[in-house]
């Protein structure tokens, strides 16, 4: 018999399971990269980029040198391909080389890599020890993507993707390719994992990082060795180390399942501002205490999976910087808001698109929208948000920031939002 949770609680789970409300030691964005399991890295940075992003929401005093270190000896991340490209724990890496089999026998689904020049790659890597692209001339002028690459770009990629070349680290966030055997960690495991493990990872990872999933979930992204999914997890809801859920409200005929050490986080909000499983005098907790406004990366693990964020949320967001501007809806990188409330109920309130002028050391906030705020939720919602916004202004190594359009479903709102926006001060440290 599945158990039945109302989504409310079912969220409080997600946003604690996603390093929301974890209490990550301060500086250690190591630990989260484990808890995650995975961390998005992309290029855009009309603001900080996305796995910087990331990172800064969960875990207090982050600093971007962390990466730098956590890639230097002792290793403990290491950039491959998740659902996208990303930083794994190094430990991880094992489950990655199925992916890598898949490459080199099947090649890249997205290029076709030159075989001359790919032996040419790695004969100059061997040789002269690591490379960047720019060693090797780098992208065409005017590339737009990887359908652009050089011959020798599209070689170091291959090459990386199959597992022969790892990235050192990223220097003016071009990869610094070395062999892999000469630079992976002498003592670290290559086991190929087998279908049941690679099956059990899956699980495991869902289970640590998502909190509450359907077995959809669990494969999103995945490709290789994905048939044992369900098998794996039908056998841990007979074990009792997972729960079959009911959630109320939810998407007819949708099975959900969750360990049962965290269905105490789906504890009922209360009236006094304390949420049963919340972490009150955490800036970053889940639970209730205090009202919280979250500023996330469009590319956040929360959100990452829209059809998830759609079945658990109830919300659709879509990154429209790919579209020419004309085709876009809202703006250019949108990032969403997530509310938690004094009494600890969870939901997305709207989205901001900003862009960071470092010449001016101003966050400029182009646009806002916000909706579903209750009366009653006004004016700590507003403060909220003021704040996450001077934080936020800060990390991006702004000293101020400009409001632009605001838009909300409430006059009272649009009020109390723009008059805290604009009487915002100096930004604060994280």
């Amino acid at each position: 018999m599945a158990e039945s949770i109302d989504i409310g609680g079912a969220r409080r789970i997600a946003v604690r399971a996603a390093g929301l409300g974890r209490p990550f030691a301060a500086g250690d964005a190591g630990e989260a990269i484990r808890h995650l399991s995975a961390v998005q890295i992309d290029t855009i940075s009309v603001v900080e980029r996305a796995h910087h992003h990331i990172l800064w929401s969960r875990v207090p005093r982050y600093a971007r040198a962390q990466l730098g270190r956590l890639e230097a000896e002792p290793r403990r991340i290491i950039e491959y391909w998740s659902h996208a490209a990303a930083y794994l724990p190094i430990e991880e890496y094992r489950y990655c080389l199925p992916r890598m089999e898949r490459v080199r026998t099947r090649g890249h689904d997205w290029f076709e890599a030159d075989e001359r020049t790919v032996a040419m790659v790695r004969e100059r890597i061997a040789a002269e020890g690591p490379l960047q692209v720019r060693d090797f001339g780098g992208a065409k002028a005017g590339s737009a993507g990887w359908w652009d690459w050089k011959p020798a770009k599209v070689a170091l990629e291959y090459l990386f993707h199959a597992g022969e070349l790892v990235s050192l680290g990223r220097e003016g966030f071009q990869k610094r390719y070395d062999l892999a055997e000469r630079a992976l960690p002498a003592d670290l495991d290559l086991r190929r994992p087998s279908a049941g493990e690679m099956a059990a990872y899956y699980v495991d990872v869902a289970a640590r990082a998502l909190g509450v999933f359907t077995e959809a979930d669990v494969a999103y992204g995945r490709r290789d060795l994905v048939d044992g999914i369900p098998n794996e997890i039908a056998q841990r809801v007979e074990a009792g180390s997972l729960v079959g859920l009911r959630l109320e409200g939810s998407e007819a005929g949708k099975s959900w399942y969750a360990p049962p050490g965290l269905l105490a986080e789906a504890g009922p909000a209360t009236e006094d501002g304390e949420a049963t499983g919340g972490d009150a005098g955490s800036p970053t907790g889940a639970g209730g205490g205090r009202a919280r406004v979250f500023l996330l990366s469009p590319f956040d693990p929360l959100v990452i999976d829209r059809r998830r964020t759609k079945r658990l949320f109830g919300v659709e967001f879509q990154i429209e910087c790919y579209l020419p501007a004309r085709k876009r809806s809202f703006g250019y990188f949108a990032l969403p808001l997530l509310f938690r409330g004094a009494d600890g109920a969870i939901s997305f309130a709207g989205r901001l698109d900003a862009k960071a002028d470092r010449g001016r050391k101003t966050l400029i906030l182009r646009r806002l929208s916000v909706s579903g705020i209750s009366p009653q939720r006004r004016v700590s919602f507003a403060a909220a948000l003021a704040a996450e916004v001077r934080r936020y202004a800060a990390f991006n190594g702004c000293e101020a920031s400009e409001p632009g359009l605001v838009e909300a479903d409430d006059a009272a709102l649009e009020a109390a939002i723009g008059k805290r926006l604009g009487a915002a001060g100096e930004t604060e440290s994280h």
